[in-house]
């Protein structure tokens, strides 16, 4: 019998009065759309966030087939817990098996088969080794993303890509005001999934705010230094890669003798840095027409 255990990913969601009959029991065809919930979580955890990894390697997926089984009925307000595996990749498809439970119920089984297509011809194609790779990588429990540490020399043309569609694309950050010539001597990170698509980034400046040092009473600011331009894809947030960014930068930072941290914060990825021990100072201020908030933390 299908155990979660079965399953290395799994999402939870709750059924909700829209998607219930007369009786407050699930509408059979709402299962799909707990799939397709379920499935653009799951290739975002085996780093190929949807749309993005797609057009990175020239292609889309199309479903081909669907089958499901069921065995039990969901309710309204029932907690369902969606297990998802790739069983199989063909020459040019890709097969998923997925289960639903509910407090250890098994209510759904199901298959589903996508035809990887190549976008320039429109027809199908064989699945490349940068789609495999990731997913061979996550049922085998390896790592899905890289992280490196280096120059902009090293890592520039990385961290450009995800700071143009973070801050420019999606914030609406003038092209202008992004780049500064810090990026030339600071240390950047970046993480990208196994295709070579970038994901996240962030930066560290070794070079202390003399003015900040003094603000916070310091008698020197040579230990300080500074956090900045963190920015993931929208498509690849949710699964942790912030975090791996900031946790590299604080180690950079420890390696190199730096005794306190700065940044300013955007006030909504504040909690990101208050779990890392950064602690705000002062009030929010504007910064590029975004509420942003100063923070520092001691190493």
């Amino acid at each position: 019998m299908t155990q979660p255990a079965d399953f290395r990913f799994h999402h939870r969601l709750r059924v909700r009065w829209v998607e219930v009959d007369a009786q407050q029991v699930v509408f059979n065809g709402h299962y799909l759309t707990y799939l397709d919930v379920a499935v653009s979580e799951f290739w975002r955890t085996v780093g190929l966030p949807y749309p993005d990894a797609m057009r990175h390697v020239g292609g889309d997926i199309f479903v081909r087939r669907n089958t499901l089984a069921y065995h039990a009925p969901a309710r309204l307000d029932d907690w369902l817990d969606i297990g998802m595996r790739c069983e199989r990749i063909g020459t040019s498809s890709i097969t998923l098996n997925w289960a639903v439970w509910s407090q250890g119920r098994l209510l759904v089984t199901g298959e589903v088969v996508y035809v990887f297509t190549d976008l320039a011809s429109g027809r199908s194609a064989p699945v490349p080794a940068s789609l495999r790779a990731p997913l061979d990588a996550h049922e085998q429990g390896q790592p899905v993303t890289r992280l490196r540490c280096g120059s902009w020399a090293e890592w520039g043309e990385a961290a450009r890509a995800v700071r143009l569609a973070v801050f420019v694309g999606e914030q609406g950050i003038p092209e202008a005001e992004e780049w500064d010539a810090d990026d030339a001597d600071a240390v950047h990170a970046v993480v990208s999934n196994l295709a070579g698509l970038p994901l996240a980034t962030g930066r560290l400046i070794l070079s202390g705010d003399p003015a900040q040092a003094r603000e916070a009473g310091e008698a020197a600011h040579e230990g300080w230094a500074r956090i900045g331009r963190m920015a993931v894809l929208r498509s690849a947030r949710g699964i942790g890669l912030g975090r791996q960014v900031l946790q590299a930068l604080m180690a950079e930072a420890r390696q190199r003798g730096v005794q306190r941290l700065d940044l300013h914060a955007q006030v909504a990825a504040m909690p990101l840095y208050t779990q890392a021990g950064f602690v705000p100072h002062g009030a929010v201020f504007d910064e590029v027409g975004i509420p942003h908030q100063r923070m520092t933390l001691a190493l």
